[in-house]
């Protein structure tokens, strides 16, 4: 498939079937995921029709809510499909990262007892143990299924993050420690550039030209990288609790990434705002943290590249990192890491030595 088209691509003889059924009267296998239970029920008494030999779900996961696709098998550690139009909404996980993008039109992002609506430019990045399913009812409609393994989105995705380990610590927890069917969503308002590399994608996937999986890795990580770039600020995670999404938690930490060093409950309360009475318990509902907790770990971890990197004198690393003066800044090191930043440099240096 070429990459003009992508758009208004024909439907093809599954999405017809699947088409014909919706018209047909009852919607309401659209209107909400289904488990795998349910679906093999449906199947069994032919009001689903379907053809086994290109349904991912077929005779897989009997008796569960849920249905666990297999891990990513390709060489470029990616995986890329166009999401079935009119396919019915199927609870589901993997055992991969999936990267759902809207490239055109909308569809509905359903889990066991919510969903959401995707509209066009839209990035989700799908935890692996969300149980999820899209229901996406129109003919207009372009879904593109991201899919690779942790390692790769990790080294592509994460390790760019410019928010600081804080910031990788709580993205990081989201995607692989939470429950709840945790995901972090991205308005792009139809970037163009990100359509572009995933309109190649799906040519390079489809034409597969020489080194076609060599390529694909290269998009997949320049589609990643410019995700973050343009977009790290404005992630949007759903609440644990009550499943609204919100983008303060990390427009949060984005902001003290850059600004621990002046930065001050109030100050940061007051560009976001919030009271600082809302904004303190916030923080340390969702990250188990304090305000100051998190200003002292950014300040620490900025003071300890500067002493690897050879800045030896205390007064400037003080200064840089927020303290006000060597004397403070000696105080808070040794409290969080139980040396002396002058013990701390004299390891480094027997360290070299060896």
């Amino acid at each position: 498939m070429r990459i003009e088209s992508i758009d208004n691509r024909p439907l093809d003889e599954d999405e017809k079937i699947y088409k014909k059924s919706y018209l047909a009267g009852d919607n309401s296998l659209w209107d909400h995921a289904m488990s795998i239970s349910e679906f093999n029920s449906y199947t069994e008494q032919d009001i689903i029709p379907f053809n086994p030999e290109t349904h991912n779900y077929w005779g897989r996961g009997q008796g569960y809510q849920g249905v666990t696709i297999d891990r990513v098998n390709s060489l470029s550690n990616v995986f890329i499909t166009l999401h079935r139009r009119y396919s019915y909404p199927v609870l589901h996980n993997h055992d991969y990262i999936e990267v759902i993008y809207v490239a055109r039109g909308h569809c509905i992002n359903c889990f066991e007892d919510y969903s959401f609506e995707m509209n066009e430019g839209d990035v989700c990045v799908m935890s692996p143990s969300s149980i999820h399913a899209l229901s996406c009812t129109n003919d207009e409609s372009c879904i593109i299924n991201l899919m690779m393994n942790r390692e790769f989105f990790d080294k592509n995705f994460l390790r760019f993050m410019r928010g600081g380990k804080i910031l990788v610590n709580y993205l990081e927890n989201t995607l692989y420690k939470e429950s709840s069917s945790p995901y972090i969503l991205f308005h792009t308002t139809r970037d163009p550039w990100l359509n572009e590399i995933a309109r190649r994608l799906i040519s390079e996937t489809d034409q597969k030209p020489s080194g076609y999986e060599y390529s694909i890795s290269l998009l997949m990580s320049e589609f990643l990288l410019h995700l973050v770039r343009e977009y790290e600020i404005s992630a949007v995670v759903p609440d644990r609790k009550t499943r609204s999404q919100n983008n303060l938690t990390v427009a949060v930490l984005g902001y003290l990434s850059v600004n621990y060093n002046k930065a001050t409950l109030e100050s940061t309360a007051r560009f976001l705002g919030y009271s600082t009475a809302y904004l303190s318990r916030y923080i340390h509902r969702v990250t188990g943290k304090t305000f100051n907790s998190i200003i002292t770990e950014m300040q620490m971890d900025h003071a300890i590249e500067m002493l690897k990197n050879k800045t030896t004198n205390l007064t400037d690393v003080a200064l840089e990192v927020g303290c006000f003066d060597s004397s403070h800044f000696s105080k808070k090191f040794k409290a969080f890491f139980g040396i002396s930043p002058t013990e701390y440099i004299e390891k480094l240096s027997a360290g070299t030595k060896d």
